[in-house]
């Protein structure tokens, strides 16, 4: 099985080296290449991969066993493809599959947002599989990519076409749980994603910014608003982890010392974990806010339902893009509407 991964940032590095530090190579005619930008390249073919957790999991492999492009002219082998571009990239990312992948190929989009999958089998030939990432990965630099949050991956595979990766990843350490229709699924990630802004926007790690209250208020209006939408839209997001999105509201808005014992138990997350939107940020990148907030200020207009705060969390990250500073470190009180 010869394996591409298309748009290898954290997500895909990570992914990737969890499964090149496993047995999966050993077999001559398993191969894995990742395809990327060049500052991952050059650093990568330095540093190697190095892949950690919040569990204690730490595997280095060395530049010697990766194979890292920044063309495409390995597509045309690939059996599988973990497609991990951003959301905004994917019908370019479509565009390029239809000349160089193989016919046969599978495409795992492993992709935030919720229409990614649809979209690619409107413009695609080969067989696409929706995938959904629901732990965190950040890049600390020097070919080091860490995983702050638990979960497993999640595939839409009801007629048994990913049996291969799917043992592949299994066997790496990444659990994967499969499902017949993902919509619920992906909504329910979309719902834990909205607080990636929030984050981003904050300047600081996730855990230290779900301990403070007022922040944590004010991913509590983004869900409510995202909630009511939803509703209206006839949609049930499911749970994807251990907490029930229609709680997480409540859950936000609990004083500090009764949501430290409920997030004891629901929330195991890393100190150092941060949202991939906070390092588009300081990278001076196109964010997926759009795909993510964006998606809950278009479906609030189209059921015409308010989402003031969703509308103004966009906003304060589209003129960060502009800006192009880094992380913002706004105080909560900037991304509430009063």
């Amino acid at each position: 099985m010869k394996i591409a991964v298309l748009g290898a940032g954290s997500i895909g590095c990570y992914v990737a080296g969890c499964l090149l530090a496993s047995d999966f190579t050993l077999v001559a005619s398993n191969v894995i290449t990742l395809i990327g930008r060049q500052r991952l390249c050059d650093d990568i073919t330095v540093n190697g991969i190095k892949v950690s957790d919040w569990q204690g999991r730490e595997q280095l492999i060395s530049p010697a066993k990766i194979t890292f492009s920044i063309g495409n002219d390995s597509l045309p082998d690939a059996d599988v493809i973990l497609l991990c571009v951003k959301s905004q990239d994917t019908e370019q990312a479509a565009a390029i599959l239809n000349r160089y992948a193989k016919q046969s190929a599978v495409i795992i989009s492993l992709q935030n947002g919720v229409g990614n999958a649809h979209l690619l089998r409107q413009h695609v030939k080969q067989r696409v599989i929706a995938g959904m990432v629901p732990f965190n990965v950040f890049y600390k630099g020097k070919g080091h990519f860490h995983c702050g949050t638990e979960g497993n991956i999640a595939l839409e595979d009801p007629n048994n076409h990913c049996s291969n990766i799917i043992k592949a990843f299994r066997n790496a350490s990444l659990p994967v749980t499969v499902y017949d229709d993902m919509k619920a699924i992906q909504y329910g990630k979309l719902i834990m994603n909205l607080n990636n802004a929030v984050n981003a926007l904050s300047g600081i790690p996730l855990k230290s910014q779900l301990k403070d209250r007022q922040y944590r208020s004010v991913t509590a209006n983004v869900l409510s608003e995202a909630l009511a939408v939803l509703k209206a839209e006839g949609i049930t997001p499911a749970r994807t982890g251990k907490v029930i999105p229609k709680l997480m509201p409540n859950i936000m808005n609990l004083p500090n010392f009764l949501f430290n014992v409920v997030a004891s138990s629901t929330l195991k997350i890393d100190p150092e974990a941060r949202s991939s939107m906070y390092e588009d940020l300081m990278l001076g990148r196109r964010t997926e806010i759009d795909y993510l907030n964006g998606e809950i200020v278009r479906l609030g207009e189209k059921n015409k339902i308010p989402t003031p705060v969703n509308k103004h969390i966009v906003g304060l990250v589209k003129l960060h893009e502009v800006a192009r500073k880094g992380s913002p470190h706004l105080p909560a009180s900037a991304m509430l509407i009063t």
